[in-house]
């Protein structure tokens, strides 16, 4: 078992974006932005590198509403050695969203996504305008508005030492592509509104990591399917 694999940076469908602060210059808004891993990536990770028995996580309330921690064990040389952090309960689904956060920074004690840490100072690309795979925001200062993440520089990026290691990594991404846009097909498919088929399109544009070719074949599926739940609600 490599430990230092845990290091290794992720592909940009496995990393979730969230505003920290936004505000006004002018008549522009801006908003800053941080990079996260998402937890189904952090399990991936663990289950390829330590294996799905080699590691285990479990949490416990912080007491007076205080949050919740995470422990993250994985088994080495026989031994379970755990490493915990603790996030705030959100106000969203607060439960959920505090495990989240727990585990997200727990993960980070073991190195994973703390590559994330020394990302510069980001800051998203916002428009008042509605653009497709741009994400919605609002808040009582700024009303509503949307945004789009800033690209990954290639440090924080997957890369491989030798030339085959470049090409898997290559067909893997390519294939984890492909497999995001038969995801969305399958789901406007199955969209019964245009508020179903936009959250689809939203996730899996997040996915494609900038892929023009595969963000234009998504935006022809979108259309086409919008037309047709317009037509069946006229």
């Amino acid at each position: 078992m490599d430990l230092s694999r845990l290091d290794d940076p992720f592909l940009p469908g496995d990393i979730e974006w969230r505003i920290q602060r936004a505000g006004k210059s002018g008549e522009n808004i801006w908003a800053k932005v941080l990079a996260y891993v998402t937890n189904r990536a952090i399990m991936k990770r663990l289950d390829e590198v330590c294996g799905k028995s080699g590691w285990r996580n479990e949490y416990r309330d912080i007491p007076n509403n205080g949050g919740v921690e995470c422990g993250i064990s994985i088994k080495v040389d026989g031994e379970w050695i755990t490493k915990w952090d603790a996030a705030e309960n959100t106000q969203v689904e607060a439960v959920k969203g505090g495990r989240s956060g727990a585990m997200k920074r727990a993960a980070v004690q073991w190195g994973i996504g703390r590559y994330l840490y020394s990302l510069e100072e980001g800051f998203a690309t916002v428009s008042k305008e509605r653009l497709n795979g741009y994400n919605y925001a609002k808040t009582k200062e700024l009303g509503a508005f949307y945004w789009s993440p800033p690209p990954l520089p290639s440090w924080a990026m997957p890369s491989s030492p030798s030339s085959n290691a470049e090409t898997e990594t290559s067909e893997n991404t390519a294939d984890f592509l492909e497999e995001a846009l038969r995801e969305f097909a399958e789901k406007a498919t199955l969209s019964q509104s245009v508020k179903e088929l936009q959250a689809a399109f939203k996730e899996a544009w997040a996915k494609f990591g900038g892929s023009k070719e595969h963000e234009e074949r998504a935006t022809e599926t979108y259309k086409t399917r919008g037309k047709e739940l317009k037509t069946q609600t006229a």
